[in-house]
């Protein structure tokens, strides 16, 4: 019988799994997936997210064209100046192979949060959409990820689609009171899980004041 790795391995591993096989993921672990999800702190506990699972071909393909189109009019001129062999490099490839397969992804999640104005804008400032209440729903993409991550499924975190999210509002039917913040393509994935590559949490933080240092937990590189 095969053991869940605890959750610092899995956040350890968890990359951004953007090859995926075709096979379909059973509704019961896709229910699984949701429950880890809500199990996500939300401001004032109001839980205002909600969730859409895509799995109909032709509803991927009408996504899918779309992400790619925008995948390479808006990136067209990094593709031509990164260098493929280096690091971001292969991220970008491996980006530009997601857009052109992403209707081959088994599911997408669209991971939508309710419209609400956030405190620092004042009533009289408050014209048009309200955004999505991001701070309320990104930890549920978290959740989405770990436990894709968890139960051996590939996942990646996108959001090209705020470039045609008005044309995801009207094919879905998502009503105007939700914003849709992340898009997760999910499936079983064709690479293998490793370690991530991130800078070490140090250089990144700083103790009691802005460049304030303390080694081996804070060792600001750039304390601008």
């Amino acid at each position: 019988m095969t053991t869940t790795p605890d959750v610092f391995e899995l956040m350890h591993t968890m990359r951004a799994m953007r090859r995926l096989k075709p096979d379909p993921v059973p509704d019961g672990i896709i229910r699984k997936i949701l429950d880890a999800a809500v199990c996500a702190p939300s401001g004032q506990n109001l839980q205002r997210w909600a969730f859409l699972v895509v799995t109909d071909d032709a509803d991927k393909r009408f996504f899918g064209e779309r992400y790619a189109w925008w995948m390479e009019n808006r990136f067209a001129g990094e593709f031509a100046k990164i260098d493929p062999a280096t690091a971001q490099g292969r991220v970008m490839r491996s980006a530009r192979h997601l857009a052109q397969h992403m209707h081959e992804a088994p599911v997408l999640l669209f991971c939508c949060g309710r419209r609400d104005w956030p405190f620092a804008v004042a009533p009289e400032d408050r014209r048009g959409l309200a955004p999505p209440s991001y701070g309320s729903i990104y930890p549920a993409v978290q959740n989405v990820l770990l436990a894709c991550r968890a139960l051996g499924l590939g996942a990646s975190l996108t959001t090209m689609h705020q470039m045609f999210e008005p044309e995801l509002h009207a094919h879905f039917g998502i009503p105007e009171s939700y914003g849709v913040v992340a898009v997760i393509p999910i499936g079983w994935p064709r690479g293998r899980f490793g370690p991530i590559t991130r800078e070490p949490a140090p250089r990144k933080t700083h103790f009691d004041r802005w460049g304030g240092r303390r080694p081996g937990l804070a060792e600001p590189e750039d304390a601008s």
